[in-house]
């Protein structure tokens, strides 16, 4: 899990240094949804910026944040998607459930997956944090050309109080077969083809109506 290791008051600027609790001392930064998420490289905890204030006091957290951490290398593309999914959640490949989730998948690359689930319970949070990490995702609707189920690991439980039981979890995609990680491949590829053909549509001027003539 992430914690704040230390405080360094420059002005009225605070530099900020993470650590986690699993021992690894990298900290990556990455844009999702307008919000600064910082996240372990190993463990892949994450917080986020807000989540991260709450924790410190009063003193610290009324002032200007810069934070200590390396910029995201993940090099797979993400998609923003929205696919009807359940969510197993296990001890291992052979252990019963702990619990099965409903939600939607909302951001989908080849290494992993965030799922917003909308019957979440806050006595789950420490269980799957630390012993039922496997995941399993089915999709419940029919996605052409995309593989289900895709298995994995718990990486990020994140949740408002306010907000339960919508709770977001994010999943480290592991332990596909070959022919399951190809098209997932394909799948993600022919979805940004897409994006971009339509941002370049979207962009290009229109067309001069008076120089048109018939074929």
């Amino acid at each position: 899990m992430l914690k704040i290791a230390s405080y360094s008051l420059r002005g009225q600027l605070v530099r900020v240094k993470l650590n986690c609790t699993c021992g690894h001392s990298r900290i990556f930064e990455v844009q999702e949804e307008k919000k600064q998420i910082y996240f372990c490289g190993k463990c892949r905890s994450r917080k986020t910026l807000e989540e991260l204030k709450k924790e410190a006091s009063s003193y610290w957290r009324s002032r200007n944040w810069m934070i200590d951490c390396e910029p995201d290398q993940r090099v797979q593309p993400r998609i923003h998607v929205d696919f009807a999914t359940r969510l197993t959640v296990k001890a291992s490949h052979l252990s019963p459930p702990y619990c099965t989730l409903r939600g939607r998948c909302l951001v989908l690359s080849e290494a992993g997956m965030l799922i917003v689930v909308e019957d979440f319970r806050e006595a789950y949070f420490q269980d799957i944090t630390s012993a039922y990490r496997l995941a399993e995702v089915e999709m419940t609707e029919p996605v052409p050309d995309l593989p289900t189920p895709l298995t994995g690991r718990v990486v990020g439980v994140s949740y408002r109080p306010e907000e339960l039981p919508q709770c977001r979890i994010g999943i480290s995609l592991e332990g596909l077969g070959k022919e399951t990680s190809d098209m997932l491949r394909r799948y993600v590829q022919a979805h940004l083809a897409r994006s971009t053909s339509s941002d370049c549509r979207e962009q290009a001027p229109p067309a001069d109506k008076t120089n048109m003539h018939p074929v």
